[in-house]
């Protein structure tokens, strides 16, 4: 078959960060294309109702802003801070239905799996020639028809909301949690909007010690205040009173550092509703389905605990899924790449991960990096263009 062009870039992913990469990669003369397995922004619009940490001066990214400026876009405050809702309506949508960008993004195309055409994993590993085999993407539409498509570069964006871990101990699920996972919720629900009869005078376990977690408790408490008999048990493995991602001192980002004070104040069990209980992980789920509530097993030093609830949320932070690229020369994502390192560094040529699946398990990404790391990416495809083939 023939080869693609050798300035062809893939990128998968239409968040932010991918169309960032978008946007830098036309005024480059990238013949680009974004493949996105749901709509522009999916995930930022499933935690649409959580207010970022980061105001917009730190969540636009420079080639996305020149660009809405050709098209008489008006940019917000730079001083506020956005929900997900309104990233997608204030940037991700404009951005999507730019000229530029609108014939180049595929939405509701998911790529499967990536490769090398005519190589395997093991080909070549570490050598020049490798390179001059195109990435082979199987992509699938929102009929289940599978079709290949092929590119000299590829930038994977697609983050890492669509892939939440477990709540077991160990990282793995727990007893009964598999079975019962369709029914449980694995996200940051509006709990105050969209899914509070779910929660309103009922009990609810969290299970998690990040942002997200003391995002869902914080508002669990708010709405107990609203309606009488809501009540949540918090289930975090850390003992001490201290979240995962927290940073010591003087927090840069001042509504990050007041979400931390008030997951401290809830572990110090000042307010009625919010039962903390530390030092402790998930051994099993059971479901009663005459009482439609759960009992949930928890180990801790102390030995064994069961806590009833009515609705579980599992808020264990997210991870990235490497089956998208298994077939290439990338190690597993175990957290941030090394200060300046291209991206997440990997033996594989033309190939790049950016945004926070480059972050591995780790919660400390923000939008700022992943616009490093885009521009870090495109400059090593360009230097690749202006290398002479290696046949």
């Amino acid at each position: 078959m023939p080869l693609p062009a050798r300035n062809t870039l893939a990128i998968v992913g239409a968040g932010p960060i991918g169309l960032e990469a978008a946007a830098a990669a036309v005024e480059r003369g990238f013949d680009v294309h974004v493949f996105e397995r749901g709509e522009p922004g999916a995930h930022a619009i499933a935690w649409g109702h959580v207010r970022m940490f980061t105001p917009w001066s730190m969540n636009l990214g420079p080639a996305s802003a020149r660009l809405l400026a050709r098209h008489g876009w008006s940019a917000p405050d730079p001083d506020a801070r956005p929900t997900g809702a309104e990233l997608v309506e204030r940037l991700i949508a404009p951005l999507a239905a730019t000229p530029e960008l609108a014939s180049r993004l595929h939405a509701h195309a998911q790529v499967v799996q990536v490769s090398r055409l005519g190589a395997l994993r093991g080909d070549g590993v570490g050598t020049p020639e490798r390179r001059e085999h195109p990435f082979r993407l199987m992509v699938r539409d929102s009929g289940g028809r599978e079709s290949y498509l092929h590119a000299f570069s590829l930038i994977d964006a697609s983050g890492v909301y669509g892939t939440p871990r477990a709540a077991g101990t160990g990282g793995i699920p727990a007893r009964g949690e598999q079975y019962l996972a369709p029914q449980l919720s694995y996200h940051c629900n509006d709990v105050r909007g969209l899914r509070r009869e779910r929660h309103a005078g009922r009990r609810t376990l969290v299970i998690g010690s990040g942002a997200c977690a003391a995002t869902t408790v914080a508002e669990l408490a708010a709405l107990a205040v609203e309606a009488p008999g809501t009540s949540v048990a918090w289930v975090t493995r850390r003992p001490a009173p201290r979240l995962a991602g927290e940073i010591g001192g003087a927090d840069p980002l001042p509504a990050r550092a007041a979400l931390h004070a008030a997951a401290h104040a809830f572990m110090r069990g000042e307010h009625a509703a919010v039962t903390w209980i530390g030092g402790a992980e998930v051994d099993g789920f059971e479901y009663n389905s005459a009482t439609h509530r759960y009992r949930v097993t928890l180990l801790g030093a102390s030995g064994n605990r069961v806590e009833e609830a009515d609705e579980i949320v599992v808020n264990t932070g997210y991870g990235p899924d490497g089956s998208l690229h298994r077939e290439l020369q990338v190690r597993e994502l175990d957290g941030p790449p090394a200060p300046g390192a291209d991206a997440f560094e990997s033996a594989e040529p033309g190939f790049w991960i950016v945004g926070a699946k480059s972050f591995g398990r780790a919660n400390t990404f923000l939008l700022r990096t992943g616009f490093e790391q885009v521009a870090r990416a495109l400059d090593g495809a360009a230097q690749a263009l202006r290398e002479p083939a290696s046949r």
